[in-house]
């Protein structure tokens, strides 16, 4: 609990027994600087690296259309203030607003708690002052049950420290779902910039008490034609801590795994809003920020226009125009591209729009990241058209339903336009589509599996009214084809046969074969072209290509057995014959369950312009491997943005490297040290050791591999650098093919799973070589741990885990490939997994 003065009473706990806010320690404070340009603000922070520099404190002040200059607000210290003056940076302190409006909002939260949230409300039809984190949730779950035919409560999912994060649903007929527009109304992915959760709750009121009545038929038309999602406090840590990051100190808006895949390792709040993004079929949707008056389109990561450029500005519009001050304030018309304004990556807009086609658009709502209460009701006047036409425009562009001619029913179908490489789908349910488009005539083209394209040409559109289009599409023709999986002495085998389409690769369907049968198969399939592939446990991998047509084809698999080799393991307990460079073994002496391990510095700190690697000292033969696995421990002390350490592999005997990712790597800054920008780099710290990984495939076939590790520095702040155990490279290769290097170990393939592909469950099945701790887990294809299946002593032999398809969170994890990895002493065996929708 906060530390509280003498006199102060005591902080009340929630129903989780969590502190329902805390006193905020204040350490730092705004200062003003104007800037010519963005250059000249990546100088100054590269010169004075600022702790609490964000986006929001930059604002763009306009001449006129084409000449602008930059006045920065941060917050700092005051021995930044002392680092930005003498690098020569005028700093004018200035009212910190954001402070005495948190203070006063602790103030009335300690007077008011006793009373419950409706009776602060009572009365009044908007909020005027701060709910504290529980009350958020009291509210939403009291509008669910005084409207339950148009309201729903849900939770999805919990913060770091264990609240939960919730949300309510509007639409008539709530609780059944609809062929309408999904659209998901967010806010407060920063703690510390709240005016959005207090807009989205007026907002959630608004729409029920207005239902039906006089006067608001367009609140009426809105709950009857729309399925409106509210998520208003995505980081209950960080807004009773008041911070921007959640609990674990991370910015939630940089933790995005893509477009920009530089963020691999994501915090539970943000896989639990990816997991809800993905089990709906969102249209539009706007995560609210404050500390500017903007709304900030795609891309934040490049400076490449999105697709739907000229749609995400008008959208943009629909929100800003109907926002007087916002408008007229600094950037023009009250938009910007999130690049033009400062580049970012891991933003959660790139990642909504790159994997799930909505349009999501960042509302900055405030200049001032937490207003005084006082300022509520003015943020509220502004805001509440802007939301009801931001809202609206989700049946803007074209919207129908797609069906087939053969049943009548639904279809789970692809909208694309030409010109704009960015497709929606349908939602199978219903089969309804809505593909937003700006004023023009476009072609359009629907595609499903098993049916004929159809591309309808000339469709004209307004921004502003909705264009219906309801589509049929006919059946296409289907041929099959057959044949067995053996082994390499004809025995028919236990196998999936995976279909995929060929060229592209999109998975269409397996059939599985019996050994009892003689390992025969039969697929029934589209006219087309295809890869078929063959996977059977312990055996190698084949696929070939095959056509299907009028005429019955048959495609037989001979697979050779497969067997595991470890080309490299070392725990450095024997020294570090096995690598040559200028690390060495840790001093003290520390390893993850051994004495030693590699470092960088040992017995000191790494130097000033350090580029100091440590390379394996001989190279690798991948030329016949099938699979194959990098995995090693790790632990670092390193300063972000300017230090790091980066993994590479050469392919040519060391004159060319390049950067390999774990699921604990971030892009590099491109400052300092870290050189070039945007490639994985390992930074900051992680006092603990953990489990990295690194999948092969890309560089299967190469001959001359050779595998380093890299620290770089800058001139100034020095760690402990960066800590290595339990290196090992492992490959799957045709049994026999080749002897593996001395000292190495062959180990039997040990774990299969079975369905695979499967959908929604499999069973892992693995042996135990020898009595003792065990350890299975499924991990995805960055190497991240996605769930703990078995972590105990089992006896030697067979046993098996069922994998329901759930992270650990409990979530349901994405289709897509994964590996089943069982360690179990030195032992250590996998396979593939292939889970489907």
């Amino acid at each position: 609990m906060p530390a509280l003065a003498a006199d102060a009473p005591a902080i009340p706990l929630d129903e989780n027994g969590l502190p329902a806010w805390s006193i905020v320690q204040w350490e730092n404070f705004p200062v003003e600087i104007t800037l010519p340009d963005h250059a000249d603000l990546d100088r100054l922070l590269q010169a004075v690296p600022l702790k609490a520099f964000d986006r929001e404190q930059v604002s763009v002040q306009f001449e006129d259309p084409k000449h602008y200059h930059l006045v920065f607000r941060p917050r700092v210290t005051e021995d930044e203030v002392a680092a930005l003056e003498a690098a020569g940076y005028a700093c004018k302190r200035v009212f910190d607003e954001e402070r005495a409006a948190r203070e006063a909002a602790e103030k009335a939260w300690a007077q008011n708690y006793p009373m419950s949230g409706r009776a602060l409300r009572e009365g009044i039809k908007t909020f005027n002052y701060w709910p504290t984190e529980p009350e958020v949730g009291t509210f939403l779950q009291d509008l669910a049950n005084d409207y339950p035919n148009l309201a729903r409560h849900f939770t999805y999912g919990t913060s770091v420290q264990g609240r939960d994060l919730e949300g309510i649903v509007i639409s008539d007929n709530v609780n059944d779902t609809e062929p309408e527009p999904e659209v998901r109304l967010a806010a407060t992915i920063h703690g510390n910039e709240p005016p959005g959760l207090i807009m989205q709750l007026n907002f959630a009121e608004y729409l029920l008490s207005n239902y039906g009545q006089p006067g608001h038929e367009d609140v009426t038309d809105l709950v009857d034609n729309y399925e409106i999602h509210i998520m208003p406090l995505h980081n209950p840590d960080g807004y009773v801590a008041d911070q921007r990051y959640n609990a674990n100190g991370v910015d939630l808006n940089r933790n995005f795994p893509e477009p920009d895949p530089l963020h691999d390792v994501q915090e539970i709040e943000t896989v639990n809003f990816m997991n809800y993004g993905e089990n709906h079929h969102f249209v539009l949707s706007t995560m609210s920020h404050s500390g500017a008056l903007v709304m900030n389109y795609e891309w934040d990561h490049t400076y490449t226009l999105a697709p739907d450029d000229a749609g995400l500005q008008l959208l943009s519009l629909e929100y800003s125009t109907y926002n007087l001050p916002m408008y007229n304030g600094n950037f023009p018309q009250g938009i910007t591209n999130g690049a033009a304004w400062y580049l970012i990556s891991g933003s959660l807009q790139d990642w909504v729009y790159d994997q799930t086609g909505c349009w999501d658009i960042t509302s900055e709502l405030s200049n001032i990241k937490w207003p005084s209460a006082g300022a509520l009701a003015g943020l509220w006047d502004d805001n509440r058209e802007s939301l009801m036409h931001f809202t609206k425009a989700a049946r803007y562009g074209v919207n129908g339903v797609v069906t087939g001619s053969d049943t009548g029913l639904p279809l789970d179908a692809t909208v694309t336009v030409t010109g704009i490489d960015k497709s929606v789908s349908t939602d199978p349910e219903h089969g309804d589509y809505y593909k937003l488009l700006h004023t023009g005539t476009f072609d359009i083209t629907f595609e499903a599996e098993g049916y004929i394209t159809r591309t309808i040409q000339g469709v004209s559109t307004t921004w502003g009214t909705p264009t219906v289009l309801n589509v049929v599409l006919d059946p296409l023709a289907h041929g099959d084809v057959a044949g067995t999986v053996t082994n390499n002495q004809g025995e028919g085998l236990t196998a999936s046969v995976n279909f995929y389409t060929y060229p592209l690769g999109e998975y269409v369907t397996t059939v599985a074969t019996g050994a009892g049968n003689g390992g025969a198969y039969t697929a029934h399939l589209v006219y087309g072209a295809y890869t078929a592939e063959a996977v059977a446990n312990g055996y190698v991998t084949q696929s070939a290509v095959i056509t299907i047509g009028e005429e019955p084809i048959t495609q037989d698999f001979s697979l050779a057995a497969a067997e595991n080799v470890v080309l490299v393991s070392d725990d450095f307990e024997s020294g570090l014959g096995l690598w040559t460079g200028g690390w060495g073994l840790s001093d003290p002496a520390e390893g993850y369950n051994s004495a030693n391990s590699l470092n960088d510095s040992p017995g000191s700190t790494y130097p000033d312009n350090s580029n100091n690697t440590m390379t394996l000292a001989e190279s690798l033969d991948l030329s016949d491997a099938m699979e194959g696995t990098i995995s090693f421990m790790a632990k670092w002390h390193l300063e972000s943005d300017w230090d790091g350490c980066f993994f590479e592999i050469s392919t040519d005997g060391g004159t060319e490297w390049t950067p390999l990712a774990t699921g604990f790597t971030s892009g590099s800054s491109g400052m300092g040290g870290q050189l070039p920008g945007g490639f994985p780099i390992f930074e900051g710290e992680r006092a603990n050791w953990v489990a990295n990984e690194v999948d092969l495939a890309p560089y299967l076939g190469q001959q001359n591999v050779l595998l380093r590790f890299r620290l770089v520095s800058d001139s100034s702040v020095h760690y402990s650098g960066f800590y290595l155990d339990d290196f090992e490279v492992m490959v799957v290769r045709e049994e026999s093919s080749l002897s593996p290097v001395p000292g190495a170990e062959v180990l039997a393939a040990a774990v299969e799973a079975w369905p695979n592909p499967f959908n929604p469950q499999t069973t892992v099945k693995f042996t135990n070589p020898v009595a003792g701790p065990v350890n299975v887990g499924i991990y995805d294809v960055q190497g991240r741990l996605i769930r703990t299946l078995v972590r105990a002593d089992l006896a030697a032999g067979d046993h098996s885990r069922v994998w329901d398809g759930r992270a650990a969170d409990g979530g349901r994890a994405a289709s897509g490939v994964y590996f089943a990895r069982m360690m179990a002493g030195d032992k250590v065996a996998g396979t593939k997994l292939l889970m489907v929708k």
